[in-house]
Parts: structure tokens; sequence; C-alpha cells
């Protein structure tokens, strides 16, 4: 019997938030070469292109990547991925009809660049390009409903699915982590004695004062609160000077992706922004507060309340100071001073004892739906023939 041929796979990301967006496009990248590497039959024939139109995040959490070229080589663990400059249209257009794609990994609804649109649409390549969309990540229940479901395009020829990340094990789970890949075996996770010592504090901008006012409440002077880069980091190392911070507050760089993952694993607590960051914060184990990206309308708590109720059921009555710091940390409307805001924050951590087994037990469960590459990489071989 003949094995199914591995496609070459076209990723696109247009980024719209920087770090998150890339963050996950390179970390699929990466996945869905470790996992082709791993196994009793490792399958090494496989082909990735990476196109973004935003060279310069990318190089932020990958010092691999020269922000100014049209075409590099980016290497990770277990493979070479080609990356390309979106807005390149001429070397772009020209690459990729001499080499059309096969399979089209759309991240997060980001259509197609010009130049690939009028190879797909226009010039018309003469066998099947498969598109398949990955969504943005939310714990809302449609999620399960729209896993793997088929959508038009303008041509047969073009047919395109929908694959869900998600928090259950009707959708493509979340991406593994090497680190977590390595534990999976694990029932349990090492005794913490969560004396609250290394803190990572990772948001988007606003007034931070009431939350820094509750961390002073409960950290000592050997508790260390590392303030990560991006539009947020100036906001919370301001309110630390204000409320002359009794921690001490350490200004992250940049680092690679790598040395991010273990830096999160490494946490007593978190407050942590965005998707991809949630996501891993999830996997982790490691109690976290999450501040989801603002939007109008404080239409940001839909999603903050989907996640909630997956939780719920790994916590006991203990969860309410998990749900009202979430809530609060989500809610733009309360005066400058905010106290709903401090003191939920104060009684998520004055109760991080009993928090801890909750969030260890989510994570479990995350774990156990698999790996998003993996799974992606499964439904590819099962469901799509390449005939290029």
């Amino acid at each position: 019997m003949t094995e199914a041929k591995l496609p070459d796979i076209t990723i696109l990301a247009d980024i719209v938030d920087n770090f998150g967006d890339i963050g996950v496009a390179w970390r699929l990248c990466r996945n869905i070469f470790r996992n082709q590497a791993a196994g009793e039959n490792p399958k090494q024939n496989i082909s990735i292109r990476l196109v973004t139109n935003s060279l310069s995040s990318f190089a932020k959490i990958n010092n691999q990547i020269n922000p100014d070229l049209p075409f590099q080589e980016c290497k990770c663990e277990n493979g070479t991925i080609k990356v390309y400059d979106w807005t390149d249209y001429d070397f772009c257009y020209r690459t990729f009809t001499d080499n059309p794609p096969e399979v089209i990994l759309e991240m997060f609804q980001c259509g197609q660049p010009d130049w690939l649109e009028k190879i797909l649409f226009e010039d018309r390549v003469d066998y099947k390009v498969h598109i398949i969309m990955i969504d943005y990540l939310s714990a809302e229940p449609w999620v399960d409903d729209f896993h793997c479901l088929k959508s038009l395009t303008r041509t047969a020829l073009v047919p395109k699915v929908n694959f869900m990340p998600g928090f259950t094990n009707k959708t493509g789970g979340l991406l593994l982590t090497s680190n977590i890949q390595k534990e999976l075996n694990k029932k349990d996770f090492p005794n913490h004695d969560y004396q609250l010592k290394n803190i990572l504090f990772f948001a988007y901008n606003r007034d931070w004062a009431p939350v820094i006012r509750a961390m002073n409440r409960v950290f000592t002077p050997e508790t260390t609160v590392k303030v990560a880069g991006g539009a947020g980091q100036d906001s919370i190392l301001e309110a630390c000077k204000k409320e002359n911070s009794s921690f001490k507050a350490e200004k992250l760089s940049f680092m690679n992706q790598n040395e991010w993952d273990q830096n999160m694993l490494s946490m007593d607590f978190m407050i942590i922004r965005g998707e991809d960051s949630m996501a891993q914060g999830c996997l982790s184990g490691v109690p976290f507060i999450w501040q989801a990206y603002p939007q109008q309308n404080d239409f940001q708590t839909v999603k903050v309340e989907a996640l909630l109720e997956r939780m719920k059921p790994f916590f006991g009555e203990e969860f309410i100071f998990v749900k009202n710091a979430w809530s609060q940390m989500n809610s733009y409307e309360s005066s400058a001073e905010n106290p709903e805001l401090e003191n939920t924050v104060y009684e998520f951590l004055k109760n991080i004892e009993l928090l801890k087994t909750g969030f260890r037990s989510f994570a479990l469960s995350l774990r156990s739906n698999g790996d998003l590459a993996e799974n992606l990489m499964t439904f590819i071989e099962k469901n799509i023939k390449i005939e290029k």
C-alpha cells in the first residue's frame, strides 16, 4: 500500500496585534515539524512556507529573522521554514507561480494577499488547492460546531474548511510546547509551595494602580514581578513606582519563543494578555488572571465568560475568586481607583493555594486533547488528497 504524500504547506499570517498572531503561526510551524519527526515512523519530506506581512514583529521573537529580506530560511528544532514577505507582490507572485501551494493554512481569517488571489482565482492552477482556516481561539460553544465545517470560495478547485483550536475534544485542541509534550505521561504536576516569589506580568495598557495595590498586600521584598515587553510595559512600571511597590519589578526584554515558554512554566502566578499566552497559561497549570484584548462595549467579556465556564467544573467553591478577579480585570467601566479590581485580585492571591489544584486539573484535561498541529496533520492526511 502506497503511503499518502505529505503536502507542501503554506501558512498565511497577517499580523494584527504584533506578537500574538505571529507567535501562534511560528509555534504551529515548529510543532508540525516536531510531530512529523517524532514517533516510530518519522516523516521528514514536508515543506513549510510562512508568509507574513510583519517581519519586524517576527524578528522580535525569533532572532534569526531579518525584517528587510523578501525571502529567507529559518531553522527550528526539526526542520527549515521558508519565510516570505507578504507585501513583496512581484517576488512572491513569481515564486508561488513557479511552485503553487497545495495546502494553505489561513491564520485568523486573514484572507490571501493579492498576488495569491491572482494565482488561485485568475491564473487558476489546474489542481485542487486546499485552504484550511485556523480561527482565533475561543471557548464559546459554537466552536465545536464550526470545527471541520466546509465553506465556499470562488471556485470548486479551491475548497475551504474550518479547523478550530479549542478547549474540548470536539475541536483541534491547543498547541503544546515541547516541554509540555515531554510531560504528557505525568499524572500530576510536581509539588509547589507557592511562596509567590516569581510573577509574570504581561498585559495591555491601562491604569494598573489597583492591581499593584493588591500585590502590595500579599507580595514581599523577596517577590520578583517580571514585567514583559509590549504596549503595557510602561503603564505597569509606572504603577509600581506610583504605588511604591513592596516587591522587585524587573523589566523583561523580548525573548525567543522557547525562552518565553520556559519562563511561563517557571512562574508562581501570572497576569497574561491575548490568546497565545492565555492558551499556554491554561496548559501550564500555573494560576493566572487573563486580560483579553479590550474591545468596544466590553465585548471581550463574552470570551472571558466562555472560558470561565469551561474552567468551572475543575474547581470547587473557591472558583468565585477566579471568576471575580477575571471579570474585574476585563471590565473598563469602573473608576480609576477601582476598589473592586484591587479587592478581587487580592482575594485571588490570598487564596492561591486553594486554586492551584483547579488550574492543574484544567491543564491536564486540555493536554489530553492532544496537540493542535498533530491533530491538524492527521486531518490533512485522512481527508485531503494531494493532486499536484
